[in-house]
């Protein structure tokens, strides 16, 4: 997680760590030796070309610290602040790419997709006003987002209207 300053007389309430995962176009995946779903060790990847959001992102920050941290700096090659043209990249054979799990397409057949050695995750968080989360009304919302967010894999089961 990287560290952000709060505005005076807020409070954060964290929701969920949500993990990151190198994706792979299968053949890129196949050249590394890695199964579908098995975990990575980022520094294999040093020679890919990379696809990134841009700079001005956390998660640009993100990309940089992981792959520093593995041993290189990644040659980004294409950026997009929308994931879904990054994944269709991947897909595409363009490069690798660090996705949050909720980032991640509907569909990811195209994308080999695989859990980092070094784990790497991303902070869900809502920040309010400092005291508002005792108001009824607030709390209330902090209490339905929290719920959903421990137990992901029961949003789609939910009932819909």
């Amino acid at each position: 997680m990287l560290p952000r300053s709060l505005p005076a007389a807020c409070e954060q309430a964290v929701l969920m760590e949500e993990p990151v995962l190198l994706a792979l176009h299968p053949h890129q995946a196949d050249a590394l030796g890695l199964a579908a779903g098995q975990s990575a060790d980022l520094s294999r990847t040093a020679h890919l070309p990379w696809l990134s959001p841009g700079p001005d992102t956390s998660c640009y920050e993100m990309i940089q610290r992981a792959c520093g941290a593995a041993g290189f700096v990644p040659d980004i090659r294409a950026r997009s602040s929308e994931f879904s043209v990054l994944t269709a990249l991947v897909a595409a054979g363009a490069g690798a790419a660090l996705v949050p799990r909720m980032a991640l397409p509907g569909t990811t057949e195209s994308l080999s997709l695989h859990p980092l050695v070094h784990p790497v995750s991303r902070t869900i968080f809502t920040v309010s006003r400092a005291g508002t989360g005792k108001h009824p009304d607030p709390r209330r919302v902090l209490e339905l987002l929290h719920d959903p967010a421990t137990t992901p894999d029961t949003i789609d089961s939910a009932p819909r209207d």
